[in-house]
C-alpha cells in the first residue's frame, strides 16, 4: 500500500492528466547526457506542471456540455499542442545521475511513447460524427492516460525508494508546486 506522501504524489499525477487528450511526440535524447537528481526532478516537474495549466483549460472546454463538433475538435487540438510539447521534453529529459537512472529515462520515455498513442485514439474520435459518443471516448482515452501517468509516477519513486531519485522528487520546489496546485 502506498504511503500518504505517495498516495499524494499519485493524486497529483490524476489530477494533471484530468482531460487530458492527447500526446505526439518529436525530439528525443540520445541518452548520453545526464542530469543531477535535483534538476531531473525540477524539469520533469516543471514539464508537468506546464502541461497541467493547459491540460486544466481544455478540460473545462469539455464541462459545459452541449459540444458542437468543431468545439470538440479544437479542445483536441489545444490538447494535442500541449502535450506534443511535454512528450518532446519527455523524450529530451535525458536521464538522472544515479543508479537507477537509465531505469527512470526508460520509465518515462515509456510513459511518452503511451501518450503518443493515448493522443492518436483521441483524435481519432474527434473526427467522429456523434459529439456525446466522441466526448465518452475521449474521456475513456483520459482515463487510460491517468492511470499510466500514476504508474509511471509510481514505478520512478520504486525504482529508487531510498534513493537520491526519489529524494530529488520529495524535495523539489516545482514538484511540491505541482502537488500544491
Amino acid at each position: 500500500m502506498l504511503n500518504s506522501d505517495r498516495m499524494k504524489r499519485a493524486s497529483i499525477v490524476v489530477v494533471i492528466l484530468i482531460g487530458a487528450f492527447s500526446l505526439s511526440g518529436c525530439g528525443g535524447d540520445d541518452g548520453s547526457e545526464t542530469t543531477s537528481p535535483s534538476e531531473w526532478a525540477d524539469s520533469l516537474c516543471t514539464d508537468l506542471g506546464q502541461w497541467k495549466s493547459s491540460m486544466e483549460s481544455v478540460a473545462a472546454s469539455f464541462g459545459g456540455g452541449n459540444l458542437s463538433q468543431e468545439q470538440v475538435q479544437d479542445a483536441v487540438n489545444e490538447a494535442a499542442s500541449a502535450t506534443e510539447m511535454l512528450v518532446g521534453n519527455l523524450q529530451d529529459l535525458g536521464r538522472p545521475d544515479t543508479e537507477a537512472g537509465q531505469e527512470a529515462e526508460d520509465a518515462v520515455n515509456q510513459l511518452a511513447d503511451e501518450l503518443q498513442t493515448d493522443i492518436g485514439e483521441a483524435e481519432r474520435a474527434a473526427a467522429g460524427a456523434d459529439t456525446a459518443q466522441t466526448v465518452s471516448s475521449i474521456r475513456d482515452t483520459f482515463t487510460t492516460a491517468q492511470n499510466q501517468v500514476t504508474s509511471a509516477v509510481t514505478g520512478l519513486e520504486q525504482l529508487d525508494p531510498q534513493g537520491e531519485l526519489t529524494s530529488a522528487l520529495e524535495q523539489s520546489d516545482r514538484c511540491r508546486d505541482l502537488s500544491s496546485s
